[in-house]
């Protein structure tokens, strides 16, 4: 099968996976909306970002080098597993002994246990991680379904079982708990690798040279999603963590894990086309045509349909206030996925430490920023977060120029065209939200959501007819993959 080929069918299976775990999750999070208050989110939200930094640190990159590794691939993974499962052990026990100063930094003391419960997720997690880079590896993400798909469902239901029986904000760190456990087991019995005893001290060296790069790239990329919801949380304080929080992470369910799917399978896509300048290029301007072709429309429309998507799903009125927070964002989200495999390219070709001076830059633009507009809420830091995010794309193609000698004029040429239809669509949507009386708002949300696929498809028919035959042949390959002939990268 020729890599194009599975590429395609890799980010649909992907995304069939992946995409169903987080729509389980989203309805999972507006059920807990309804039953839990933004402070009970926020407490949730400290616990969950410290573990996030730790599960940056995580194999150290070994996972990473492992998708990177091209010989001694059984004696590599026994390897990687052995290092996944002392970090595992090693970053369990420092976040249990470091979560009274993380309680007492946020001013959060109900976040401690939460912290050192939640903290148990870093050794469960470690035992399937190596399954998890090998299925990824070789673009088997048909059997990665049945693993995503376990976990979603085990997390959800069990947070909402347990928020029913009066749980609070434990449900969702149990459910996490849980969800770990989930998509471990199942990792095995999907996965026919097992560990053995071996132990190479040469292939270790070599796999963790290529890994701390990654290892930094992971760690500012964490800090670079989570120091707005640090700086948030230590100034305005649990309540409205909570509410900046869910705002961000509707876009991130919605908008950005269109990118994170494409990007699981563009990596080691990439990695096996990093010979080619040229096909580097396809394929950095080709998953870039189709990727904001979803995440503009889906951006604009988010932000015109906010005020009806919450007063429908949020019943609770106190998240009423997230409305301007989650329209900024979600245009933050849309400009953010422009760019964003340009580190995959990097990663391929070799080059992570291109990607750690990246965000090193864009992290101090960001936290400047956020303290600066933090003073007008966490409203204010949602609208700093979209000029962050024009300066990051704005870097990122940049570099892409530099390395792959993509034009910034093709860069546009990828572009332009869904942006137009988006903004278009937009205007109309926004006219049906404005006009529509609060006893009609779920009518009112269907209405706008239907008219805008149809406006933003018209749309993009009338302004490039090409690009709409490409895609619907490119939707047809992921279907009908027999049927249909591919292009090569």
């Amino acid at each position: 099968m020729s890599l194009g080929k599975k590429t395609v069918q890799g980010v649909f299976w992907n995304y069939l996976s992946f995409g169903s775990g987080k729509l389980l999750a989203f309805v999972s999070t507006i059920i807990l909306a309804a039953l839990l208050v933004p402070e009970q989110f926020g407490q949730v939200a400290v616990a969950l970002v410290v573990i996030q930094y730790l599960e940056a640190i995580g194999d150290l990159g070994i996972s990473a080098a492992l998708i990177y590794q091209r010989d001694n691939i059984e004696r590599a993974s026994s390897v990687a597993f052995a290092i996944s499962i002392a970090m595992g052990v090693v970053l369990t026990t420092l976040a249990a002994l470091s979560a009274p100063l993380i309680g007492a930094f946020f001013s959060s003391p109900a976040s401690v246990p939460m912290v050192q419960v939640l903290a148990l997720t870093l050794l469960i997690n470690s035992f399937g991680q190596t399954q998890m880079a090998l299925l990824t590896k070789e673009l088997k993400f048909r059997q990665k379904i049945l693993p995503d798909l376990s976990r979603s469902l085990v997390k959800g239901f069990a947070s909402i079982a347990l928020a029913l029986l009066g749980f609070g904000a434990w449900s969702l760190i149990w459910g996490q708990v849980l969800g770990s456990i989930a998509i471990t087991v199942v990792l095995w019995l999907v996965s026919s690798w097992r560990p053995r005893l071996i132990w190479d001290w040469i292939l270790a060296s070599q796999m963790l040279k290529y890994g701390l790069q990654i290892l930094w790239v992971e760690l500012l990329a964490v800090i670079w999603t989570t120091a707005d919801y640090i700086i948030v949380g230590r100034l305005l304080g649990s309540a409205d963590l909570g509410l900046y929080q869910q705002a961000f992470r509707i876009t991130d369910l919605l908008i950005i894990n269109v990118c994170f799917v494409a990007g699981r399978v563009l990596f080691p896509s990439y990695v096996k086309m990093n010979h080619s300048i040229e096909a580097l290029q396809r394929g950095f301007l080709t998953t870039m045509r189709y990727v904001v072709l979803i995440t503009l429309p889906l951006s604009i429309g988010v932000c015109a349909v906010a005020p009806l998507f919450v007063g429908v799903f949020y019943v609770n009125s106190a998240w009423l206030a997230m409305i301007p927070a989650l329209q900024l964002l979600a245009l933050r989200a849309g400009i953010s996925t422009i760019s964003f495999n340009s580190g995959h390219i990097l990663k391929a070709v070799g080059r992570p430490s291109i990607i750690t001076k990246l965000m090193a830059v864009k992290l101090s633009v960001l936290v400047v920023t956020v303290l600066i507009t933090v003073q007008y809420g966490f409203v204010g830091v949602a609208f700093g977060q979209v000029g962050v995010a024009l300066f990051s794309v704005a870097l990122d193609c940049l570099t892409m120029r530099r390395i792959i000698q993509v034009s910034l004029a093709s860069i546009w040429q990828q572009i332009w065209s869904a942006l137009l239809a988006a903004a278009g669509m937009g205007v109309a949507v926004w006219l049906i939200v404005a006009n529509t009386p609060p006893l009609w708002q779920l009518p009112g949300l269907v209405v706008a959501t239907f008219a805008g696929i149809v406006c933003y498809g018209a749309m993009l028919w009338l302004t490039n007819r090409e690009l709409c035959m490409s895609s619907f042949h490119t939707l047809r390959q992921m279907l009908w993959p027999k049927q249909s002939a591919i292009v090569k990268y």
